[in-house]
């Protein structure tokens, strides 16, 4: 898979075949904590990243770190999610997201990418994100199984989101592990033959602005 692999760590590469989510990420986690390895490695298939992409994840010295995914869907947003207060519903983070890559123009790219030299404000502690390409420890793993009851992934219904990653990161920061994503290590959602990145992104920003897409009241006040 043309992985750069940090120095010392052995791999053992899992496949799993298509079928019910649940079963799948539960099983294998099980399996997973059976063994003597310490890190699990979440990439899915509809997902490109940068060779260097677990070396930079790596980098961080995080127990739970997410690469930086945009929706494969239009618009192409930034799969990082804040809620202000408990209980408020999740917004994504649209503005400071966008004015952190402004910061970083040249690195304004297309597809799978890494932002060398790795800038020291590119990790962004989330609510939630996509783990389309999160490196966990087994140590968050262990601390939430008795709070999830060994289902550490589950469907949320479609209120809630559709989807599992929502609960699996609300549960991890419950026991003590917060998420974060590398807003310089990019992994491209691909959609047809190309992958979504930070350029999809800015785009849209830009013309979402321009036409008055992306605008709302003041009183609306809930876009990080």
């Amino acid at each position: 898979m043309q992985t750069e692999e940090p120095e010392g760590v052995t791999f053992y590469w899992t496949r799993t075949k298509p079928g019910n989510v649940e079963t799948i990420w539960n099983n294998e986690i099980k399996e997973f904590l059976k063994s003597d390895s310490e890190w699990l490695w979440s990439v899915h298939d509809d997902v490109l990243y940068h060779p260097g992409t677990l070396v930079r994840l790596m980098s961080w010295g995080k127990p739970l770190v997410s690469a930086l995914v945009f929706h494969r869907q239009s618009p192409p947003l930034p799969h990082i999610w804040k809620s202000h207060e408990e209980g408020d519903p999740y917004a994504q983070r649209i503005d400071d997201t966008f004015r952190w890559f402004m910061k970083h123009p040249e690195d304004v790219k297309f597809g799978p990418h890494i932002i060398e030299p790795r800038p020291e404000d590119a990790l962004a502690e989330i609510d939630f994100t996509s783990t389309s390409c999160t490196l966990i420890h087994r140590d968050v793993l262990e601390a939430m199984r008795d709070e999830v009851q060994e289902k550490w992934f589950k469907m949320d219904d479609e209120i809630s989101g559709g989807g599992e990653d929502r609960r699996f990161f609300e549960k991890a920061r419950k026991v003590g592990y917060p998420g974060y994503v590398d807003r310089s290590c990019i992994a491209g959602h691909i959609i047809g033959d190309e992958p979504t990145g930070v350029a999809d992104f800015i785009m849209w920003r830009q013309v979402s602005t321009f036409t008055g897409y992306g605008e709302k009241p003041e009183s609306a006040g809930k876009n990080e």
